[in-house]
């Protein structure tokens, strides 16, 4: 692979992942959080991330059987 190509698909990369919401969610965090290199605010973005997806999750019907069956599945009662 030569050196034009790797730099055609990083390009490419780049602009996809820049159009990507979860992109565009991370840049307005920090746009809230400030410039800073660390702040708390990064410290808390995956972890309420995290708990907005276990919430949408467990709202959509059928999730907790889901959930039930995967458990017995993986412990083999």
């Amino acid at each position: 692979m030569s050196i034009e190509t790797i730099d055609r698909l990083s390009r490419v990369t780049r602009v996809a992942y820049s159009r990507h919401p979860i992109a565009r969610l991370y840049r307005g965090w920090r746009r809230v959080a400030g410039d800073q290199v660390e702040c708390f605010a990064d410290v808390l973005f995956l972890p309420l991330a995290g708990l907005a997806l276990s919430l949408f999750l467990l709202g959509l019907p059928g999730t907790s059987d889901a959930v039930a069956a995967a458990c017995a599945t993986a412990c083999f009662p």
